[in-house]
Formats: C-alpha cells, sequence, structure tokens
C-alpha cells in the first residue's frame, strides 16, 4: 500500500489507511471473541479440543501463558475422546510451543509422536505440517560446530520431506512456506546459489497458481537475503523487500512487516544512507511494540541501533541498546518463570496421582517410589538445563554491557575534546583581545604626547578602563570554571603537592597547561615578554624545579 503524503489534505490521505488496519485489528478481535464464546457453549471434548487449538495458534509466540492454558485444555480434552488425529494435532502444537520457548529436545519428541500418528492415518497434511516443524526444530539444535552441521543437514533432509507432502495436497500456503525454510537453511549452509534457485522456484509456481497469499510475502522476504549477504545488491534487496510490504499489506499482515522494515534498514546502512536507515529502524520498532512481539522488539532495536550507531548518533544508539538488554532481561526472566511454574504443576500433579494410588493399592509403593525418583531427576536435570541457559545469557548480557561501558566512553572522549577546543578559542579570543587593547593603549600613550591638557586627561581615564577591561576578574573566574572542568583535579593536586598559589600564579599555571607559548601568555595576562620570564622564574623556585622545564612538568603533571 502506497501513500503520498503532502502537507495539504494529510489527514485526509491517511483516513484510508487508518481505516484499513482499524478494519483488520476488529476483525481479529471478533474472531477471537467468536472463539471464546464457542469454547462456553462447545458441548463435546472434539469441538472443545478444536476450539482451544486454533487459540493456541492465535496466542503463540505473543502470549506464552495463555498459549500454555489453552494447549493444556486441548491436551485433557484430546484424551477423553477416541480420536487419533486430534491427539496429533495437540502433540504438534505442543511441538510448535517448545519450539518457541527454546526447549528443542522436547519439540523434537512431540513432533516424532505426531509423526507417528499421521503415518498411522495415513494423513499427508498432518506429515506435511509435522515434518516442516521437525525440520526447523533441527535447524534451532545448538551444539558444537560438527553437531550444528549435522543438525542443519537433518533439517534440509526433513523440509524436503514435508515439501513432497505438501505437494500431494492443495495447501499452496503451506508449500511455500516449506521453500521458504529449505531457502533459509540452504542460505545458512552458504549454499547462496541453490537458496537463490529455491526462492526462484517457489516464486515461478506461486505465480502459475495464481497465489498472492501472505506466504508469497515470506518468500520474497527472505528471498531478498541473498542480495543483502551474497550478492551485496542492496538496491535489489530493498527492492524485492518493497514487494514483500506491498504483499504484507494486501493480506493485511502487520506483524511481518517488522521483518521487511528491519532488513530494509539494514540494506540502507549498507548503502551509507543512515537516514533512510533510521527511518525503517523505527517503523520496524513501532509494529514490535504495536504487536506486543518480545522478540520482534529485540531484533527491530537492533536494526535501529546499528543504523544510529553508523551514523555517529551514539546518544541516540546507546538508549536503544540499554532498551534492547531490558526487553532480554524480561524475556529470560518469563521464561524462567514459566519453567519452574511448569516444574511446579508437573510435580503437584505427579505427588497427587502418588497419594492416591499409595492409598489405594500399597502393594505398588517400591513402584512410585521409582517414579519419584526419577521425577526427582528430571526435575533436577531441568533446573541444571535453566542454570545453563541463565549463565549463557548473563555472559551474552557482559559482552552487551561492555559494549555500552565502550560507547560510554567514547562519548565521554568526545565530549572532552569538544571542550578542550572551546577552551583553547576562548582563551585565543582573550589573548587577541588584550592584544588589541594593549597597542590601544600604546596609541592612546603615544597621542597624549602630542596633545592638549583636555585630550589628556581624556586618554588616562581611557587608559584606566583598558586596563580595567584586561584584569576584568569576572573573564578569568569564567576561565577557570572552564578549565577545572576539562582538567579536573589538576589545580587541586597541584596545591596539595607544593602548596597554595595567588591568583597570578593560578593563572600562568593554567596557560602553560594548556599549552601556550609565552607571547600568547603575555598577551592574556597583559603583561610583558620580561614579566612572563621573571614569574616563570619565581614559579618554578616555589615548585622547587629549578633544574626543570616548568611546561613540560605542567604538562605531564595530573
Amino acid at each position: 500500500m502506497k501513500i503520498i503524503i503532502k502537507i495539504k489534505g494529510f489527514s485526509i490521505l491517511l483516513i484510508p489507511f487508518f481505516l484499513f488496519f482499524l478494519k483488520i485489528a476488529s476483525a481479529q478481535k471478533i474472531n477471537i471473541d467468536s472463539l471464546y464464546r464457542s469454547l462456553e457453549k462447545a458441548q463435546t471434548a472434539e469441538l472443545k479440543t478444536e476450539i482451544a487449538l486454533e487459540l493456541v495458534k492465535h496466542y503463540n509466540r505473543n502470549d506464552p501463558d495463555s498459549t500454555a492454558f489453552f494447549l493444556k485444555m486441548a491436551k485433557q480434552n484430546a484424551e477423553k475422546t477416541k480420536s487419533k488425529a486430534l491427539k496429533a494435532n495437540v502433540l504438534l502444537s505442543e511441538a510448535n510451543r517448545f519450539q518457541n520457548i527454546g526447549r528443542i529436545k522436547e519439540s523434537i519428541e512431540a513432533n516424532q509422536k505426531a509423526i507417528l500418528i499421521y503415518e498411522e492415518l495415513k494423513d499427508n497434511a498432518g506429515l506435511a505440517k509435522a515434518y516442516s516443524t521437525l525440520g526447523l526444530a533441527f535447524k534451532k539444535s545448538s551444539g558444537d560446530e560438527n553437531e550444528v552441521a549435522a543438525f542443519t543437514q537433518k533439517a534440509l533432509a526433513y523440509e524436503y520431506k514435508a515439501l513432497a507432502y505438501f505437494k500431494l495436497g492443495t495447501d499452496k500456503d503451506g508449500l511455500l512456506r516449506v521453500y521458504s525454510n529449505i531457502g533459509i537453511i540452504q542460505r545458512d549452509m552458504k549454499q547462496f546459489k541453490e537458496a537463490e534457485k529455491t526462492y526462484l522456484e517457489a516464486i515461478e509456481l506461486a505465480q502459475k497458481m495464481h497465489y498472492e497469499g501472505y506466504s508469497l510475502g515470506v518468500l520474497k522476504a527472505n528471498y531478498s537475503q541473498i542480495f543483502l549477504d551474497y550478492y551485496k545488491d542492496y538496491p535489489k534487496a530493498i527492492s524485492i523487500l518493497n514487494e514483500a510490504l506491498d504483499n504484507y499489506g494486501k493480506n493485511g499482515v502487520r506483524t511481518s512487516m517488522e521483518h521487511a522494515y528491519r532488513n530494509i534498514s539494514y540494506n540502507y546502512s549498507k548503502l551509507g544512507q543512515y537516514d533512510k536507515a533510521i527511518e525503517y529502524g523505527k517503523k520496524a520498532v513501532d509494529i514490535a511494540e504495536e504487536v506486543k512481539d518480545p522478540y520482534r522488539q529485540i531484533m527491530a532495536y537492533a536494526a535501529l541501533h546499528h543504523a544510529q550507531e553508523k551514523a555517529g548518533l551514539y546518544k541516540a544508539s546507546l538508549e536503544n541498546l540499554n532498551h534492547l538488554n531490558t526487553i532480554e532481561h524480561e524475556i529470560l526472566n518469563k521464561e524462567k518463570a514459566s519453567i519452574i511454574a511448569e516444574m511446579d504443576v508437573k510435580f503437584e500433579t505427579l505427588k497427587k496421582e502418588s497419594e492416591i494410588k499409595v492409598l489405594s493399592k500399597t502393594n505398588e509403593l517400591n513402584k512410585w517410589r521409582i517414579v519419584a525418583l526419577l521425577v526427582l531427576l528430571a526435575a533436577l536435570g531441568l533446573l541444571f538445563y535453566s542454570f545453563n541457559q541463565k549463565r549463557k545469557r548473563e555472559k551474552l548480557l557482559l559482552e552487551k554491557e561492555k559494549i555500552i561501558e565502550r560507547e560510554r566512553r567514547k562519548i565521554a572522549e568526545i565530549e572532552l575534546d569538544a571542550k578542550k577546543k572551546e577552551l583553547t578559542t576562548k582563551v585565543l579570543q582573550l589573548a587577541r583581545k588584550n592584544e588589541f587593547l594593549n597597542n590601544l593603549e600604546n596609541e592612546i600613550e603615544h597621542l597624549k604626547n602630542n596633545v592638549d591638557d583636555s585630550v589628556n586627561k581624556t586618554s588616562n581615564r581611557i587608559s584606566r578602563m583598558i586596563k580595567r577591561d584586561i584584569d576584568s576578574d569576572v573573564q578569568w573566574d569564567q576561565f577557570s570554571l572552564e578549565f577545572s572542568s576539562v582538567h579536573q583535579g589538576f589545580l587541586s593536586a597541584l596545591t596539595e603537592k607544593f602548596g597554595n598559589f595567588s591568583k597570578s600564579e593560578i593563572r600562568l599555571i593554567s596557560l602553560l597547561k594548556m599549552n601556550m607559548n609565552s607571547k600568547e601568555i603575555a598577551d592574556i595576562l597583559g603583561i610583558s615578554d620580561e614579566g612572563i620570564k621573571k614569574a616563570r622564574y619565581r614559579l618554578r623556585q616555589k615548585m622547587n624545579l629549578e633544574d626543570s622545564d616548568l611546561q613540560s612538568f605542567l604538562l605531564g603533571f595530573s
């Protein structure tokens, strides 16, 4: 959707745009409200399971608590039915949830159970979705370098299996999503030519099918990454991302626009067009905040931080980096709370079941002792996993805090350098002013010797005014404040070592510390070169530096 914004008629042009997204938001709210009403009225366990799974799809990722709640409801109701298909669908939803919260091993296990049921039922559509989810789980698996390579190969193999099953069905959306996943994995394996071939094949297929759904936008957004990472053709990448944005707009998919805007921002940063990079980074942040997706918020703020840092906007960049770290802390805390709560629920459930069976079947006491021990071992294993994840995140946070500290030091150095330049400029201005006033006073002195008494009196009065201006304490007070701000602790350390100094001595010390030469100092203080020499000599005697160069000593003293 393209919008041309002009100063006149601005609000009129924007009305259709806002009404469009308002209509989408309203439709989504109506859909959720309808699902809630249907769930309340549902009479059968089958229907309750299906509605609960639809709610799981809606809340997945954005609201982990609601996802867990409705998934539990779907699981409980599916157990009451004889439908193997529903049980497989619940397992697949559970696999997706585990994958989203980083519990990859459990995701793979749930997925494999679902696949066994779908194979028994000969459900090609279910197998297509399950193998696609399983491929993504292996793509996200962690381990050493060799394990990651093996997991990536498995991920690619499972996505190709999913592709074969999708080709047997009519799910165009799912078909293009699998093509997109295959392209992403090939990109990760640095097989850029193969990835490009995959994306182009999928785009051509979409054209033949006259398909313009949301997955085509996802496909194009991922395709643009080839031109960013491999060809370095950033304008081409931006062009493809704009096509993806157009698709998202047509399909009313606001959330995925964040990904497109974020990648456009990175491409403009590569082109050195930092104003546009910042503009699109902010658009990505606005959408991420609007949809309340913390994972998208992290990635959007990272893109904006990158653009601002490249543009030299260190303060704004630092603020966004701090905000990004805050969101990551919040996600970590939520994940920890979710794991602990889930452990508590499992423990309490098993505890109650154990108590009932111990009361009814005392002869199975030893059996339940073993069960309790296994539960404890599982809980300890989960706790160890949680602590291990925490250590990894803390290490990452420590590295980011180091980056923040370096940015702070950089800003402080820039500000200090600016203050030094400003102070030097002011002192040189003062020197030029005093030089001018001294020359003017000499001219007046010459004039006094060649005119009558009335002019002579006026000349004396002007000379006294010039002398007062040269010796003005107001200017020196301002100078002292700025000098102390730049050279913090210098004068107090010098006083502590050598005792108190007079005003004139402090002025001379300050100018020497700024590396001024004798001519500049004479002009600033309004005294002769001979006077400067005498003042230097007295200062050396006071500081016991007869055999040392006074200015070199002061420059090195801190």
